[in-house]
C-alpha cells in the first residue's frame, strides 16, 4: 500500500510536537491534520518554527468525521481529556487511534503498546495506548528478570526526570525555572505510574510490589531509573538482560552505565545492570518525549503496520 495518512490531536503540545517531527519525515506516513484546541487556525511551522520548510498545514479545531477519514489519529492531549475524543472518534469510525495519555492504559479493548513486549498484540492493532513515561523506564529495566522468574520480593526505584515531563503549560511546582539548579522528590510512593508498571509486570509472571521515588531533575528532556533488584538467581543478570534484548534494536544492552545524553530525541531505551556483594542494580536512560512517549507511540503503528520497528527513528542521539 501507499503511505499511510495520520492526523495529530493536541500537536502543540511537547510530545504532540515531538510526534509530528517525527512523522514528516516518516516514509510510510502522510501526516494530513493537526489539531490544536488553542492555536487553530495558525500554521503549524508557526507554532513550531522548526518546521519552517517541511509543513505547510494549519492547526485546526477536533472534528470527529474529518479525522475519522485518515488512516489513523494520534491522541497527544493531556491525561483526562483522551476519553471523550476517542468516544467521538469510535463513533464516527476511525480506523485506528494511537493514545499518548494515560486515559486508555489497560482499558478494555486497547492493546497497551509496550514495543519491545508485546509486539505480537500489536500487530493489526486498532487501538493501542502508548505506556508513560517512567512505567516505560522503569518495565523495561524489570521485565527481563520478571518474565524469568528472578525476583524474591519488593522492587526499589528511584528514578530522575526532565520538566517536559510536566507539559508545556507552566506550572508552579514544575515550570523549568522553579527546578533549574534544584533536586527533588514528589509524589513518593504514590506516583501514578506504579498501578501501570504493576499491572504491566503482574503479566509477564511474578511481581511482588514496586516502591518507586520520582524525583523532578533540572534536565529538560530525559528520564534516568535506578532500581534494585531482590534476585535469588544463579544465572548471572546481565545474561538475563542481554537475552531479553538481543532482537529489540531500541532496547540497548550498556556495558557502563546509561547517560540522558546518549537517548536524547531518540525512541532508544538504554540499559544496564551490575551486582555487587549480593546487591543488583539495573539503570536504564530513556527520552521521555521520545520512548516516553512520541517514538514510542511511532514504533507502536510500525508494528501494527507490519513494518521494520525502528521505520522512520532510525537515528542516533544529538551531541553534544
Amino acid at each position: 500500500m501507499g503511505q499511510v495518512t495520520a492526523a495529530v490531536v493536541g500537536a502543540t503540545g511537547y510530545a504532540g510536537a515531538e510526534l509530528v517531527r517525527l512523522l514528516l519525515t516518516h516514509p510510510k506516513v502522510s501526516l494530513q491534520a493537526v489539531v490544536s484546541r488553542s492555536r487553530a487556525g495558525e500554521r503549524l511551522d508557526a507554532a513550531h518554527p522548526s518546521l519552517m520548510g517541511f509543513t505547510s498545514l494549519k492547526l485546526e479545531h477536533f472534528d470527529a468525521e474529518r479525522l475519522a477519514g485518515f488512516d489513523v489519529v494520534f491522541l497527544a492531549t493531556p491525561h483526562g481529556s483522551a476519553g471523550s475524543l476517542a468516544e467521538a472518534l469510535d463513533e464516527a469510525g476511525a480506523p485506528r487511534i494511537i493514545d499518548l495519555s494515560s486515559d486508555h492504559r489497560h482499558a478494555q479493548g486497547w492493546v497497551y503498546g509496550q514495543a519491545e513486549w508485546n509486539a505480537g498484540q500489536l500487530a493489526g492493532a486498532t487501538r493501542i495506548a502508548v505506556p508513560g513515561c517512567f512505567a516505560t523506564a522503569i518495565s523495561l529495566a524489570l521485565a527481563p528478570f520478571v518474565a524469568a522468574g528472578q525476583l524474591r520480593g519488593p522492587v526499589q526505584c528511584v528514578a530522575a526526570t526532565g520538566s517536559t515531563g510536566s507539559g508545556a503549560n507552566p506550572k508552579g511546582a514544575t515550570h523549568h525555572p522553579e527546578r533549574f539548579v534544584n533536586l527533588k522528590g514528589y509524589k513518593v510512593l504514590q506516583h501514578q505510574h506504579t498501578p501501570e508498571v504493576t499491572t504491566f509486570l503482574q503479566g509477564l509472571g511474578a511481581f511482588e510490589r514496586l516502591d518507586f521515588v520520582p524525583l523532578s531533575a533540572p534536565v529538560d528532556r530525559g528520564i534516568l531509573a535506578t532500581c534494585f533488584l531482590p534476585i535469588a538467581t544463579q544465572e548471572g543478570p546481565a545474561e538475563t538482560l542481554s537475552a531479553a534484548y538481543d532482537d529489540h534494536p531500541f532496547a540497548r544492552v550498556r556495558s557502563g552505565p546509561p547517560e540522558l545524553r546518549h537517548v536524547r530525541g531518540t525512541g532508544m531505551c538504554d540499559l544496564w545492570v551490575t551486582e555487587e556483594g549480593g546487591a543488583v542494580v539495573v539503570q536504564s536512560a530513556i527520552d521521555n518525549l521520545g520512548k516516553g512517549a512520541a517514538a514510542h507511540g511511532v514504533q507502536c503503528l510500525n508494528l501494527a503496520m507490519d513494518w521494520g520497528v525502528g521505520t522512520g527513528l532510525n537515528q542516533p542521539a544529538v551531541l553534544p
